[in-house]
């Protein structure tokens, strides 16, 4: 009776051991887990837009000449130079030169220095708004008749000497950060002239005498 039991107890024995080692191989041959899902393809984010240039510390030099019947006025060309305290304020020094002459006239000339503040309430990446004001002054010697020459108007000898208000309003766009163009509106919002004993008196908006268009180009350092 012993030895069935001991002959049953190895044969149990020996069945667990191989239902054992079948459940193992099963398991290293059953199928393998799915792979991960690829992450869903979204697109790249967009680029930001770029920021205006900062014109702070540029200094620039151009030419500006005024509009009127002639293609190209020489008698109203003007340097002027503008250099950007900050990105939004700018201080631009002006100087009117002309030098004319007309047949039994003798020769004239003009002589207008200015400065201005100007502050830039509107811009975009490539073209800005500017507007403000300062202080000119000028000196114009008006042509007089030769002698010999038929008078047909008084045109005093003496020379002008002028004190001006200037203000100022103009787009400038910026092909790139050291050349840019653009137009400009300037008005004497108020302006004294003096000549011999003569003078005037010119105060406000409404005088085409002293508003000008400008077309103008700057060329500025790196």
């Amino acid at each position: 009776m012993n030895k069935f039991h001991g002959k049953l107890v190895a044969g149990l024995s020996a069945v667990a051991l191989f239902g054992a080692l079948g459940s193992a191989q099963a398991q290293d041959q059953g199928v393998a887990p799915a792979p991960a899902a690829a992450p869903a393809w979204s697109p790249a984010p967009a680029a930001p837009p770029a920021a205006a240039s900062d014109m702070s510390g540029q200094l620039g030099i151009g030419v500006g000449v005024g509009a009127g019947t002639d293609l190209v006025q020489t008698r109203d060309a003007e340097i002027n130079m503008k250099y950007w305290l900050s990105d939004m304020l700018s201080v631009m020094p002006q100087l009117a030169l002309g030098v004319f002459t007309t047949k039994g006239l003798s020769t004239g000339y003009k002589i207008a220095p200015a400065a201005l503040v100007l502050y830039c309430p509107w811009k975009t990446t490539s073209t800005r708004l500017s507007v403000g004001g300062g202080l000119g002054l000028d000196f114009e010697k008006m042509p007089v008749r030769t002698a010999g020459t038929p008078p047909t108007a008084t045109i005093p000898a003496d020379a002008t000497i002028g004190i001006t208000l200037p203000i100022y309003a103009g787009v400038e766009h910026f092909f790139t950060k050291w050349f840019s163009m653009g137009v400009a509106v300037q008005n004497d919002f108020l302006a004294y002239r003096k000549n011999g004993a003569y003078h005037s008196f010119d105060f406000g908006f409404d005088t085409t005498a002293t508003t000008r268009a400008v077309g103008f180009l700057f060329f500025y350092t790196d």
